[in-house]
């Protein structure tokens, strides 16, 4: 018998062993860090990550700059030695096109035709932890769980998104579901070139310091996004 197992039901202690049980929390805190975590590209150490903001991340440790989408190397213009381009540029980065850099602003159907199309499966329905059983939050709309950092006047906080949740859009955000497709994209290594516009495949032959292709009177922007596409 210990002193905890008073006032309370047999259920109820076995439940407080549980939460208790540190192998138990080491094992929340595991789960957590695999569904959150990065990895500093340069001295190997485990952050768990609170999502959104600014993409550019800076290891504590070491101090190295980097971009928590793809673990490239953020770098001042005249450092970077990729292009005689770059010493135009301040602080950047050279992101594979599969980056969330790249994909955050594309929408969600067009990722999950992405990946659908490479035979990666992708969830949509909201899990059970995400939806309360009483009749009153069944009538309120779906917040939102993910934890974010957000700027106050005293520093960072830590928070909840506690944005709007869409249908199917496996009780996230539409911007945190964005970011949950694409970590998806990029684990299975998929070329997003197939849902690219006009603009994107301008943009990519730009930043790879390729030429853009000549254009004839009568191409038209579907004709000219192949052209730059190939």
């Amino acid at each position: 018998w210990q002193k905890q197992h008073e006032n309370i039901t047999c259920e109820q202690f076995l439940e407080w062993q549980k939460s208790n049980d540190p192998d138990v929390q080491t094992l929340g805190v595991q789960r957590h860090l695999e569904q959150n975590g990065i990895d500093c590209p340069k001295c190997k150490f485990r952050y768990s990550l609170a999502r959104g903001g600014c993409m550019h991340f800076t290891c504590t440790q070491c101090k190295y700059e980097f971009c928590y989408g793809c673990a490239r190397p953020f770098m001042m213009g005249a450092k970077c030695n990729i292009s005689p381009y770059c010493a135009k540029l301040g602080l950047h980065a050279h992101h594979p096109r599969n980056c969330l850099f790249y994909l955050r602003d594309k929408l969600p159907i067009q990722l999950q035709i992405l990946l659908k199309n490479h035979g990666v499966n992708y969830e949509e329905d909201p899990i059970d932890t995400f939806i309360e059983s009483n009749a009153i939050s069944k009538a309120m709309p779906l917040r939102c769980p993910i934890p974010i950092q957000k700027e106050t006047p005293t520093g960072l906080v830590d928070t909840k998104c506690n944005n709007d949740v869409p249908e199917k859009h496996w009780g996230m955000c539409r911007t945190h579901y964005v970011e949950y497709l694409t970590a998806k994209v990029a684990k299975a290594n998929i070329d997003p070139l197939p849902i690219f516009d006009l603009t994107d495949c301008v943009q990519e032959l730009r930043r790879r310091g390729i030429s853009l292709p000549e254009r004839g009177p009568w191409d038209t922007d579907e004709i000219y996004k192949n052209m730059c596409a190939e």
